[in-house]
């Protein structure tokens, strides 16, 4: 009987010369930078901010050693956030410096898709690369920042596959240093993100592809070497798997996350996969956010796209010997590489409604890039003329039409106005867009157009608090005080129904902004009244109450002490004004409101 060794032998390809060699490679850069150079004049967009600029884990020694204990982390990755660290201290807020990384990682993926494919002895290796590098899709993978976290960990699982694929049992020392980088690259993946958790199962299929496409028959001994290989892969994807789930379990805290029954989710799984194949194969109307996906029980005709998704599998596994063994490769790895984020479970990425996203397709694409690539090459291998004319010009065009289209998408993730505008423009029902529009027409004093996003989203998440207090601020800015006073009181009957939320940072705030709302209306009652309205009293009386609740729950927040002292002082209740005037100059000692009133109090008495 041959050794495994032996039924690995293949036939070497023919060496590629090196200037050709080098070519390969710098024709795969430049096309990459080409596509993403808008990208390099891009700004920190949607999460940037929670994860990098306004991230105070960033500043300091202490906070990395925080990102590693994981006590401050709404996700546990934390070599991810390590580079975020190292990133912050390098470049600052200058986005350029962040942006020039991600290129670069996905640069070396590119490649590494290329080096992978072609160690896997699968035709049409470069092509695949070069189409990984500049595919639509994983435009946001690359020109949002926040995505370092797929570039990274696909660095590392690449690695990873391709240093378990070195191991030879003959030469003893080479593999155990090749099983141990093997290991060791998947840790670093998951602890970049855990959504690699599947690569084990990969490990495997590409040993069965290897094997099977070396020697046609593979033995019991070779199915159990592999398994006891794999097994300490399983148990780091298990833990760290089960560590994630924990962590996005602490952060979702009470909020509602509706993923469906179990049917349901199963449907959705497989219409999942069946919408990122065709996203892969016709990337059109890219965004963001797509529109939401139902959740209710599934009817009889949803059940079609799953019964399809396995007599497909079925089939080619079934004629894995007359042909479709390729295809069963690279469809049983796409489907593995997506099971992660197919709503099984409940996961923070489902709350926007939708259960797909571009970035969540990265890992998986390479399968169904290198099976369509093989395509190619089996054709460009024909002998007739014509047929290599029509392969060339057909792979050219498409190539030419996903760079162009890679090159607008990096446009639209140049800025937060740039990206939810296009995000809008195809699904207007997208509350995560409508909300960071009401933030951002906020800050730009567009009162109007804030209430009018954020009452979009109040309309479309009406469970969540925050919305309802985004759209208060805007009605009060309009001076629609009752309608701002109200959204006030939704958001923290909101906020009170869920005990871990009851007593928040957000419920300070929250009665801070109510209680300036009703102080501000109290005095408009009394303004031309010779005696205080009852309702006028009633109100100042309730802004006080809140705001010495606000004190309670967040005794460190200067704007409530100043706002609290100022209203006391206006009703003569000086003695219970001067503390908390006191306690705001003592943690902002220059703020002038606070010292000029409580000058005036102290040289009246």
């Amino acid at each position: 009987m041959k050794s495994r060794a032996e039924r690995r032998a293949r036939v070497a390809p023919a060496k590629v010369a090196l200037p050709q060699q080098a070519a390969l490679v710098a024709a795969i850069i430049v096309a990459i930078v080409v596509v993403y150079l808008p990208a390099l004049r891009g700004d920190f967009v949607w999460d940037d901010f929670l994860l990098i600029t306004g991230n105070p884990l960033l500043q300091n020694f202490p906070g990395l050693l925080e990102i590693w204990s994981g006590g401050r982390t709404a996700d546990y990755f934390p070599l991810t956030n390590t580079v975020f660290w190292i990133e912050h201290h390098l470049f600052g807020a200058n986005a350029t410096g962040y942006h020039a990384v991600n290129i670069l990682l996905q640069i070396a993926n590119a490649l590494l898709v290329w080096r992978l494919l072609k160690q896997l002895n699968i035709p049409g290796a470069w092509l695949a690369g070069l189409i990984f590098g500049i595919h639509p899709v994983h435009v946001a993978s690359v020109a949002w920042i926040s995505e370092l976290k797929n570039l990274l960990a696909m660095l590392f699982a690449l690695l990873s596959v391709l240093f378990f694929l070195k191991l030879d049992n003959q030469r003893l020392r080479n593999s155990v240093t090749a099983y141990s980088a093997s290991l060791v690259f998947f840790a670093l993946a998951l602890l970049s993100k855990t959504q690699v958790v599947f690569l084990p199962f990969v490990l495997l299929l590409c040993a069965w592809w290897r094997d099977k496409k070396s020697a046609g028959t593979k033995t019991n001994q070779d199915l159990r070497s592999d398994a006891i290989r794999s097994w300490p892969f399983f148990a780091l994807a298990i833990f760290l798997g089960l560590v994630t789930m924990w962590f996005q379990s602490r952060g979702i805290g009470e909020e509602e996350i509706v993923i469906g029954s179990l049917p349901r989710r199963f449907v959705n799984a497989a219409m999942a996969i069946w919408w990122y194949a065709g996203h892969l194969s016709a990337p059109v109307r890219l965004m963001a956010i797509y529109p939401n996906w139902r959740f209710d029980s599934p009817g009889v005709f949803e059940w079609l796209p799953l019964i399809a998704l396995i007599g497909v599998v079925a089939a080619l596994w079934h004629w894995r010997n007359r042909g479709t063994r390729g295809a069963f490769f690279a469809v049983a790895c796409f489907i593995v590489a997506l099971l992660p984020s197919l709503g099984l479970v409940r996961m923070a990425y489902v709350r926007s409604g939708t259960l797909v996203a571009d970035h969540l397709q990265y890992f998986a694409d390479v399968s169904l890039l290198a099976l369509f690539c093989a395509g190619v090459a089996y054709a460009w291998n024909q002998r007739q003329r014509a047929t290599k004319i029509a392969t060339a010009t057909i792979v050219t065009l498409l190539v030419g039409v996903m760079g162009t289209y890679a090159f607008d998408r990096a446009e639209v993730y140049r800025n937060e106005e740039t990206l939810w505008q296009d995000n809008l423009s195809k699904n207007p029902d997208a509350w995560q867009a409508h909300i960071m529009m009401a933030q951002r027409r906020f800050k730009q004093e567009r009162y109007a157009e804030a209430a009018y996003h954020a009452g979009r989203a109040a309309e479309l998440k009406p469970e969540l608090a925050d919305i309802h207090n985004e759209l208060g601020l805007a009605y009060c800015r309009l001076e629609r005080f009752e309608d701002g006073i109200a959204e006030y009181r939704k958001a923290l009957q909101l906020k009170e129904a869920k005990p871990s939320a009851a007593r928040s940072a957000g419920v300070a705030k929250i009665r801070a902004n109510l209680a300036n709302a009703l102080a501000i209306t109290a005095n408009h009652l009394s303004e031309s009244a010779t005696t205080v309205p009852e309702e006028a009293v009633r109100r100042y009386d309730e802004a006080i109450r809140q705001y010495e609740e606000a004190l309670e729950i967040d005794p460190q927040q200067p704007a409530i002490h100043r706002n609290l002292g100022m209203l006391l002082a206006q009703l003569g209740r000086y003695d219970e004004a001067i503390p908390h005037l006191r306690a705001t100059l003592q943690m902002v000692p220059n703020e002038p409101t606070a010292r000029q009133l409580l000058d005036e109090i102290e040289a009246r008495r």
